[in-house]
C-alpha cells in the first residue's frame, strides 16, 4: 500500500527517474529549511546581568571594607537590603520556571543563568 502511494506522489510531482530534481522538488526542499536564529539570548544575557549585580551586592555585604560592607551604615543598609530581595526574587522566579517550564521556557533560561550566576560570585 505504501508503495502505491509513493509512486502516486512521485507521479504527481512529475518527476522521471533519469531527469534532474523538478522545480517543486527544489522548491518544497528549500522551502522546509527555516532560517537559523538565536533565540532567548536576550533573556539569557538579562538573567546573567542581573545575577552579577546581585551577587556582587551580597558578596559586599560581608566583606570588610566594602562600600555597602559591614559597618558602612544606611549605604549598606540599602545596597544590603536590595542585593538580598533580589536573591529572594530570584529564587522564587527559579521556582516558578522550574513548575511552569514548558509554558514559559523563557523565564527558565533567565531564572536558571541568573542563579548560577549568584551562587558563582557567592562561591568565589
Amino acid at each position: 500500500m505504501s508503495y502505491k502511494r509513493f509512486d502516486e506522489r512521485l507521479t504527481q510531482m512529475q518527476w522521471q527517474p533519469q531527469a534532474g530534481p523538478s522545480p517543486q522538488i527544489v522548491d518544497s526542499v528549500i522551502a522546509e529549511r527555516h532560517p537559523i536564529t538565536i533565540r532567548g539570548v536576550e533573556f539569557t544575557l538579562a538573567g546573567a546581568i542581573l545575577g552579577i549585580s546581585i551577587g556582587v551586592g551580597l558578596k559586599g555585604i560581608y566583606t570588610p571594607g566594602a562600600p555597602w560592607g559591614p559597618e558602612s551604615g544606611l549605604t549598606g543598609l540599602l545596597v544590603g537590603g536590595a542585593a538580598i530581595g533580589g536573591a529572594a526574587l530570584s529564587l522564587v522566579a527559579a521556582v516558578v520556571a522550574m513548575l511552569r517550564h514548558r509554558e514559559m521556557p523563557r523565564l527558565m533560561q533567565f531564572a536558571s543563568m541568573n542563579l548560577l550566576m549568584i551562587v558563582m560570585l557567592l562561591l568565589s
